[in-house]
């Protein structure tokens, strides 16, 4: 269940010019005012980002949880899943800023699918789990 944090702080100071909304794990800190002047396409938009945070920790926590298990590992891994969605977003964006320079954001896996799906107010319903890779390869 996500959390909408309206005229946020954090939103206001940390937040570039152009960019009024940011998500954090399942907060969703903004600029807008209220309710009534966040539009849908931008809670549609954090709302894949949500999705693909909770799906990189679920597979990432599984993932360690069986090092731990079988590879005796410290138990204390697991809490790299919390931030893995933000590991995988900065390391993809220091690749593509190779190739993409000033528009690397954009051509992130995770942007591209909010992008491409922001106007779908469906769209988690109906996506499979993971989609963001499929956008990962794509031109």
């Amino acid at each position: 269940m996500k959390k909408i944090v309206y005229n946020s702080w954090v939103a206001r100071h940390i937040l570039l010019p152009g960019y009024s909304t940011i998500t954090i794990m399942a907060w969703v800190l903004t600029k807008y005012k209220n309710d009534k002047d966040m539009p849908q396409h931008v809670r549609n938009h954090e709302d894949i980002h949500i999705r693909q945070w909770a799906e990189c920790m679920i597979a990432s926590g599984i993932f360690i949880l069986t090092l731990v298990l079988f590879a005796n590992i410290s138990a204390w891994w697991l809490l790299l899943s919390i931030g893995m969605f933000y590991i995988l977003y900065v390391l993809e964006w220091l690749l593509k800023l190779l190739f993409y320079g000033k528009e690397a954001y954009r051509n992130l896996s995770f942007e591209r699918e909010a992008y491409c799906n922001q106007l779908n107010g469906d769209y988690l319903a109906n996506c499979g789990y993971f989609e963001w890779l499929h956008y990962f390869f794509r031109k």
